[in-house]
């Protein structure tokens, strides 16, 4: 059974070492002014590693040396100030907490994992608050010195768990003017809002950027098709316009039209993204009728959009179906070499959900590598569940061992290690995929074992300090 996790200890060690970091940072240079300390570049792999935050400070003679039309966003960007990546913990103390805390989080499931980092984000945001209060008690900073946690994703929420209100306004104004100016677009008719969201695609700052408004316009239905189809003329922003179609999902006679106009008339990436947006929309069709007009690239991008990451961004996605491809690469095998390299080992695949395991499963016997190899990578999902696990995990065993492709044999068994503890299991299965005659599948089983028996460590490893307490 894996140790508890002392979260108190940790956040006392974050309060202790942002302390005594600081107030170092503060004595070394006392000509400058600082006024922030921040933790941030916080990565994880979910159901994997949490790595502990850099940690950094800046002053504000470090501002205005920054260009005037950067400024702002610079003052609070981390991975762009002088001092961003402070030794603010012991390095044996550094990779002890780190350690614990991913075999804390690496436990169970997945959700067991996105709990245990949630709270994670919590004892950092404790932490900057304990650290600030002693050091402003102590007199080593100025009233106005912060401590936060900065990281893109829910940076605002973050901000709100550590500062009062008053100073996120003080220090945030864009949170403001962003809130009002929301709320004035949700008073337009959606079709106002819809143009609106269209004019600030490709647009980095203001109150809502391009990402929001991509986000928005997914909401709005087909207030946001019709604001999109004339962005279709507009060369170098018809991409764009082709890909959020896909996105909204809702292939009316018009939006394939338009598309298909649009696939004839465009270049370069245009063509591509209105290519990959009608076989999104289930018209691959469409594209293949006219292969011997269009540039392959065009083609094979179409044929390999339903598998690609792309897939996942759209409202309702279709369900995985292999049949479209078996067709393809049956009849018109020259495009198997391409397809090959578009949806090679590596690639950004699509995450299927519980619905599509039978297809996965189904593609898996597939008489086409290319199929295997893809059905084999996207069943490496965790997030699946134990149910489904159930069916996944003899049938990657099963693939491991007797499938006929190296690179097919080699990726089951990484699609096994990321199943993690509930692959556990089948350990005696891998074990005997160390006598495979191809040496990169034998080094992917080393590596399984190998992790197989560090998590049975970690799961059975008591720390020699304290007793812990797990609060999650």
């Amino acid at each position: 059974m894996t140790a508890a996790f002392d979260w108190s200890g940790f956040e006392q060690a974050v309060t202790d070492a942002v302390v005594r970091t600081v107030h170092g940072l503060v004595a070394e240079h006392s000509e400058q002014q600082f006024y922030v300390a921040a933790f941030g570049e916080i990565y994880r792999e979910l159901d994997g590693l949490i790595r502990l935050p850099m940690f950094g400070m800046n002053s504000l003679e470090a501002v205005r040396e920054y260009p005037a039309e950067d400024r702002e966003d610079l003052r609070w960007s981390l991975a762009d100030w002088e001092d961003c990546d402070l030794d603010w913990l012991a390095e044996q103390d550094h990779r002890r907490w780190q350690e614990a805390l991913t075999a804390f989080a690496r436990r169970g499931s997945t959700r067991q994992w996105q709990e245990a980092f949630s709270r994670y984000l919590t004892a950092l945001a404790k932490a900057c608050r304990q650290a600030r209060k002693q050091l402003r008690a102590a007199g080593v900073v100025e009233r106005d010195f912060v401590v936060l946690v900065l990281d893109h994703d829910g940076q605002e929420a973050l901000l709100r768990r550590v500062l009062p209100e008053r100073e996120l306004h003080r220090l945030f104004p864009e949170y403001d003017r962003r809130r009002a100016e929301l709320a004035r677009l949700a008073a337009l008719p959606q079709a106002e809002q819809a143009q609106y969201y269209v004019s600030r695609l490709g647009v980095f700052d203001g109150p809502v950027d391009a990402e929001e408004a991509a986000r928005a316009l997914l909401t709005l239905g087909r207030a946001a098709t019709a604001a999109l189809l004339p962005q279709l003329h507009k060369p170098e922003r018809a991409w764009e316009a082709a890909k959020l179609l896909a996105d909204l999902g809702l292939p009316d006679d018009n939006v394939i039209d338009e598309l298909s106009a649009a696939l004839h008339r465009l270049a370069g990436p245009d063509q591509l993204w209105t290519a990959r947006a009608l076989s999104r929309l289930g018209r691959l069709d469409v594209v293949l009728a006219h292969a011997d007009e269009l540039p392959g690239e065009a083609v094979v991008v179409a044929i390999a959009a339903p598998y690609d990451s792309f897939r996942d961004h759209g409202q309702h996605p279709p369900a995985l179906d292999y049949g479209p491809l078996e067709e393809v690469l049956t009849r018109w095998p020259a495009y198997a070499t391409a397809l090959d390299e578009e949806l090679k080992p590596g690639a950004s695949l699509c995450c299927i959900t519980t619905n599509e395991v039978t297809e996965a499963l189904r593609g898996l016997q597939s008489e086409h590598v290319l199929i295997r190899r893809h059905a084999v990578t996207v069943l490496g999902e965790r997030g699946l569940g134990r149910t489904a696990g159930r069916r996944i995990l003899p049938a990657l065993c099963h693939t491991m061992v007797h499938d006929p492709d190296p690179t097919v044999r080699r990726l089951a068994v990484l699609s096994l290690q990321w199943w993690h503890r509930d692959a556990h299991p089948y350990a005696d299965a891998v074990r005997s995929v160390l006598n495979d005659p191809v040496r990169e599948v034998r080094s992917a089983a080393t590596g399984w074992l190998q992790e197989h028996n560090d998590l049975l460590t970690a799961a059975t490893a008591r720390p020699a300090a304290d007793p812990v307490v797990d609060v999650v």
